[in-house]
């Protein structure tokens, strides 16, 4: 977090203000009353209302689903013991953004997690460009824990093991999107379905 307490006040209040409501729905007065700041101060950080936006997401929703920032480091971790990390950082990280915009359920999270995402990629592309490096990054991290766990035989060796990883990844990303049209990210179901891909490649 941000060592200057004011800023990050700031960029808390505007992450709420802009998720809930969306950038055009959104004025300086607003974030001035969520934030407790005054004009002057929220210019001092910031020069425009956009600019202050893209501050806000980039730290809230582009820097957090960096994965070298969500998962911690993956030497030794066997695949198995993979899942259950990601899953739990997964959770972790939809309980902050609860706690952020004081949301009274996950799929009012999730549904401002996803809209959000596509006013970002519109509005920024190098932010868009970012959180594309993310999923890439993403899908690496995966791509090297299940070929470790091929070279000690916790899986069999006869998987495609890039496309494996794309599996992983792609069914986080869209069970985020399907569920966020219901109850909200379910990590129990996240946990189960990537149970299932293990168990479909884990050696007998």
């Amino acid at each position: 977090m941000y060592k200057n307490n004011r800023k990050e006040l700031l960029f808390k209040a505007a992450f709420k203000q802009f998720v809930t409501k969306q950038f055009d729905g959104v004025s300086i007065s607003d974030i001035e009353e969520e934030s407790g700041l005054t004009r002057g101060a929220i210019f001092y950080y910031c020069k425009s209302k956009l600019d202050l936006y893209k501050q806000a997401v980039a730290y809230y929703i582009v820097n957090a689903q960096d994965p070298r920032q969500k998962i911690s480091a993956i030497e030794g971790c066997t695949l198995l013991e993979y899942i259950h990390h990601y899953v739990e950082s997964v959770e972790a990280t939809m309980n902050g953004l609860i706690d952020i915009l004081t949301l009274p359920t996950k799929d009012h999270a999730s549904r401002s997690y996803i809209s959000s995402m596509l006013q970002v990629c519109t509005l920024f592309p190098d932010l868009k460009e970012q959180y594309q490096r993310n999923i890439h990054n993403d899908i690496a991290r995966w791509v090297s824990v299940i070929s470790s766990a091929v070279a000690r035989g916790e899986v069999r060796d006869d998987i495609d093991v890039l496309n494996m990883a794309r599996q992983f990844v792609y069914t986080f990303y869209g069970s985020s999107l399907a569920e966020s049209f219901m109850q909200g990210l379910n990590a129990l179901q996240l946990r189960e379905q990537m149970l299932l891909l293990y168990n479909l490649i884990k050696k007998s």
